[in-house]
Parts: C-alpha cells; sequence; structure tokens
C-alpha cells in the first residue's frame, strides 16, 4: 500500500559539478528503508539556468510526519535572504577545488530544519573557502540537523550520527573529520548527545544555527594546536574536545542580510515567516524546543519573497509552526502596533501586493498555506483566498480529534462544532478547496467510542489528505501525565482501520475522477526512479507529503513548468494521466 505522506527525514545537501536535471525521490512503503539513489537527464534551459542534482536517502520511519522533508539536493548557486542586495546567481556548475575543504550537510525533520540548513549552508559557503559535498567520505566537516520531536525522531537522529562517526573513525586521511550537531534535538539533549557520542566535536543550538562559522574556525584551531603539539611528542593524542556554542536563543529566525543557498528545485522554495509556538497542546513538546513565538516583520518578507520571484520561483510555501500566530508577538511588544496590521491576512496582501508589482508573468503563481489551525482560519483569510487564486486552494489544518472530550484533554482550542463550521464555511466560499488535516489516535483517555467518533467523522467529511499518527509519550509532555495510556496493540489496530478508512475514501473519489475526465494543472516534479516515470503536482498536493500525478507515456515536458493533465487512473493516493496539448499552457490553476 502506498502511503499517505510522501515524506522521507533524512536531507544532505551537495554540490556536483554537471549541469543535471533535479528529480523527485522514489516513494516506498517500507520503513526504515535506506537506499541512496542518483538521477540523471538531459540538460535544459532551466537545467542551464539553475544547475541541480538531487541524490535521495530513502529512510521512510514511524515518526513520519506531515512536515519531514525528503530530497537530498544540490546547491545551485542562489543566495537569499531579506535583501536583494545579496541575492545571486551562478551560471555555471561550481568546479571542485582539491584544495579547499568540504562540508556536507545532513538535515532531519520538518521544512522549518530544512531552511535552517539552508542558512547554514549559504554561510558556510559564503566566504569560498568551502564546498559542499554529498560524500561523507570526502568532507572534512560533516553537520547534522537533528529533529528532537519525538522519541523516534531522536532514535533516527542518533542513527543518523552513529553512521557517521563510523565513517569518521574510517576516515584514513591526517586530519580527521569533524562532526557538528545541531538542531531540535540538542536543545533539550545535548548533555546525552555529550555523553553517548565523545566523537562529536561541536555542538550547536538550534538557535544558534549562524554560529556554524565559528564552531569550524574553533575546530581548526584546535586541530592546529593538536598538530603542533604531536610534532613536538610522541605521546598518543587524545580525543578531540567539544566545542559548544550555545545561544539563548531556543530557535533561528533570520534578520537581515542572512545567506540562505536554496536547496529545493528551482520552482519551489520555503518561506519561513515565523519560529517557536505560543500554543500548550497537552501532547506537544515543540514550545519547550522552540521557545516563544518569534515572526518576521512583513517588510523583511517581502524582500525574501521577491527576491524568490526575481529568481523565477513560482510556487512558495509559507511555513511556520502555527501560521495562524503570525504577528501576534509583535502587538504585545509594541503599543502601536495592532493585530489587524500585524496579522496573516495583512502579510497575504502584502504577497498578492508584491506579486503585482513584479515584473515578470506573476500569474503562474502558488502561494501555499502549511499548517492552520481551525480557529485561525477567519472569514478575512477565507477573503482574500476567495479573491485570488494565486492562494492555492489548499489547507493543512491539523485538527487531531473530532470527539470534545479529546479536544479538551488535549488543549485543543476547538470543538466539534467549530471544526465542522470551518470545514463548512470553506467548502462553500471555496467549492474546489482541499483540505489536509492530521489525526492522532491512542490518546491517552481515547475509549472505542472516542475513536469511533474519530472514524465516523473522516466518512462525513471525506477530506482530501488526511496524516494518521499514533500517540507518542514524551516525558516532557503534559499528557505523559495524564491516566489512561493506551497500549500499543490498541494504538497500531486503531490507526490501521483509520487508514484504511481514509484510502477507502481517496480511492473512490479518485476513481470519480477518472470517469468524469477531470483535467488538472500539473507542474512537473521530474521522473520517478522505482517507475522511470515521469511525475508532477497539481495545487491540491504538497511537495513531499501527498500523492503525486502520474504521466502516461513519454511527453515532451520541461520540469518546474504547468501542463494540463487528463486523468486516465489512479494508484492509490496518486494519479495518473496524460498530458492534453504537448506543449507547456499559460493559464493559471
Amino acid at each position: 500500500m502506498a502511503s499517505h505522506c510522501r515524506s522521507i527525514s533524512s536531507t544532505r545537501i551537495v554540490f556536483q559539478r554537471r549541469l543535471l536535471l533535479w528529480m523527485p525521490f522514489s516513494s516506498s512503503s517500507s520503513l526504515c528503508s535506506n537506499n541512496s539513489i542518483t538521477r540523471i537527464s538531459s540538460s535544459t534551459q532551466r537545467q542551464q539556468q539553475h544547475q541541480l542534482f538531487h541524490t535521495i536517502s530513502n529512510n521512510n520511519s514511524k515518526h513520519c510526519n506531515s512536515y519531514q522533508h525528503g530530497r537530498i539536493p544540490s546547491l545551485n548557486g542562489l543566495t537569499i535572504g531579506s535583501s536583494k542586495r545579496y541575492f545571486a546567481r551562478q551560471r555555471r556548475a561550481p568546479t571542485t577545488n582539491p584544495k579547499k575543504k568540504k562540508i556536507m550537510f545532513q538535515s532531519l525533520g520538518c521544512p522549518r530544519n530544512f531552511v535552517d540548513t539552508e542558512v547554514m549552508a549559504g554561510i558556510s559557503i559564503q566566504d569560498g573557502d568551502l564546498e559542499v559535498t554529498a560524500n561523507p567520505n570526502d568532507a572534512d566537516y560533516i553537520v547534522i540537523n537533528t529533529c528532537g520531536f519525538l522519541q523516534s525522531a531522536r532514535d533516527e537522529s542518533k542513527l543518523a550520527m552513529e553512521e557517521m562517526i563510523q565513517i569518521k573513525n574510517n576516515n584514513k586521511k591526517k586530519q580527521s573529520k569533524k562532526l557538528i550537531v545541531t538542531g531540535c534535538m540538542v536543545n533539550l539533549h545535548k548533555h546525552e548527545i555529550m555523553k553517548d557520542y565523545p566523537q562529536v566535536d561541536s555542538i550547536l543550538g538550534s538557535g544558534a544555527v549562524d554560529k556554524i562559522m565559528d564552531a569550524i574556525t574553533k575546530l581548526e584551531q584546535e586541530e592546529q594546536e593538536k598538530e603542533e603539539n604531536e610534532s613536538e611528542s610522541s605521546s598518543s593524542s587524545s580525543p578531540s574536545s567539544f566545542v559548544l556554542q550555545s545561544s539563548k536563543r531556543r530557535s533561528f529566525l533570520e534578520r537581515g542580510e542572512t545567506p540562505r543557498f536554496l536547496a529545493t528545485p528551482p520552482h519551489y522554495a520555503y518561506l519561513k515567516i515565523a519560529e517557536g509556538c505560543k500554543k500548550a497542546c497537552a501532547f506537544c513538546i515543540i514550545p519547550k524546543i522552540k521557545g516563544r513565538l518569534q515572526s518576521k516583520p512583513i517588510s523583511q518578507l517581502i524582500d525574501e519573497y521577491q527576491a524568490l520571484l526575481e529568481y523565477g520561483v513560482s510556487e512558495i510555501i509559507l511555513i511556520a509552526q502555527d501560521l495562524g500566530d503570525y504577528g501576534k508577538d509583535f502587538f504585545k511588544s509594541s503599543s502601536s502596533s495592532s493585530p489587524s496590521s500585524n496579522n496573516l491576512a495583512s502579510l497575504l496582501r502584502a504577497l498578492l501586493k508584491a506579486t503585482d508589482e513584479h515584473n515578470n508573468n506573476t500569474d503562474d503563481v502558488w502561494i501555499r498555506l502549511l499548517y492552520l489551525y481551525p480557529d485561525e482560519i477567519t472569514s478575512e483569510i477565507m477573503d482574500i483566498m476567495e479573491s485570488d487564486s494565486r492562494i492555492c486552494r489548499y489547507l493543512d489544518m491539523p485538527i487531531q480529534h473530532s470527539h470534545d472530550d479529546m479536544l479538551r484533554l488535549m488543549r485543543r482550542t476547538t470543538t466539534n462544532r467549530d471544526i465542522k463550521d470551518t470545514i463548512h464555511a470553506l467548502r462553500q466560499r471555496l467549492p474546489n478547496i482541499h483540505i489536509r488535516t492530521s489525526l492522532m489516535v491512542g490518546f491517552p483517555g481515547e475509549t472505542e467510542e472516542h475513536f469511533e467518533h474519530l472514524l465516523n467523522f473522516v466518512h462525513e467529511f471525506q477530506l482530501e489528505n488526511v496524516g494518521v499518527f499514533q500517540y507518542s509519550d514524551e516525558p516532557l509532555a503534559y499528557s505523559h501525565k495524564l491516566p489512561n495510556h493506551v497500549s500499543e496493540d490498541i494504538k497500531q489496530e486503531r490507526y490501521d482501520r483509520l487508514m484504511q478508512a481514509q484510502l477507502d475514501i481517496v480511492q473512490r473519489r479518485n476513481q470519480e475522477r477518472v470517469q468524469q475526465n477531470h483535467r488538472l494543472h500539473t507542474v512537473i516534479e521530474g521522473i520517478r526512479e522505482d517507475t522511470n516515470e515521469i511525475v508532477g503536482r497539481y495545487f491540491g498536493q504538497c511537495p513531499d507529503i501527498d500523492g503525486q500525478v502520474i504521466l502516461e507515456g513519454n511527453p515532451r515536458v520541461h520540469p518546474g513548468e504547468r501542463y494540463w493533465v487528463e486523468l486516465t487512473g489512479y494508484r492509490d493516493y496518486d494519479l495518473v494521466g496524460r498530458v492534453v496539448v504537448d506543449e507547456k499552457t499559460k493559464q493559471s490553476a
């Protein structure tokens, strides 16, 4: 059975000399598989411009959530941040300099982590002293950006560290490799990492990713001192000491002209509008990991957005822990600010205005919203979405459960009636809206009656995309102290039933689409390795999260461009279709 969630948590970033085409990953239904895949295709005009090469590490795992990222891309020479002044495009692929030291990044977890990795990569290479490599055997510095949200995520981070430590120990170079660990796991478990993995040379909290070069400089100084001491003494060298770069910040948010090296395909990119969280959900430890809510000023976001448009990005995905909380930290700290002038609706209007002012054709721009709580989906947000189709008819709206008992125990701010009213309002005002949600089974106190209520809710509302997760008991979460924990066997049984119910719903809907010869405006992603088929997405499919559109035959299409595709079949969560006209369409979705 194909997974409803195409996320792969491990990501490495790499330079490559040749001009190659970005290709999407190969999905896998198995857990904890680890396949390295390289995809090569003929060059096109966009390839010559963007110079992308992607290697995929397929590492599905149980803690897969709707925000885990799954690419090992190359960096293409774009530096981007809050000002157009440091927007730069490298028109020729970077050459490898054997004298330069090399750095490899492995990013685990959500797109916000991935953006942090892009920032570290940008900072690392901006002076030209380092090159990025995908091969840890060639790397002088290995950086792992960890995830610490769940125990399974921490286990995966540990496996990544163990893998790199083994490579480090097998290194035959005179100068040893240096392993740097950063990210969410460090914020709460740095002492555990230091104790269990003494081979780790430096630790950076997730709020100190901009200190990556400070850590590297310190490690270089220590290595030089070690070599000098060895030349004076024949005694055996002692293990490398830790370089602990601490920061009072729990999460990092770009301020000013912070380099960021885009590592996504050229046609889409993430725009992180905020970090941290002001919610208090019973099952979640993200506020403890990431700290308080921090929002970027609208003026900075406009600069970043315009730079992305200038680069040619046609799909910009807004990310935060909760988009609806954007700007709420502004009017708390300033008497001159107000919710109406610094909220998500204001930001969306500003982004649309910036799109209109852009010189190039921006009719095809997609602005996608990820992770917006039901109570944050206001009439004002719906007004904007209804008035401008450039905001995708797609919302990631996590509801977690449908029963009021469970919602209260989870410390959610919405009720069953609130959720139903929001869905009804969205579908009434935006008839083609695609709603993705996440649901949790096995929360402490969930009875069979509660679960049946959730199952009936799924059948009644038939949401387009549903991610189902089993409750993970985190000792630092409030829910850890609740009574009546559910057994693992019951969690698994409920998970399987809910997943099967959603698959049945998706298959019935897909069959109806095929029978009605639906046509979808589809952006081309690349070639899927397992079937060697060309795949794409329409507006109702988010990268690395939802299903894909598989193209029949071998049509002449270009990655990042959009074509009308008529549906002819489906495979579980994926759709199958044929390109209607073998030319790029200029119409908007």
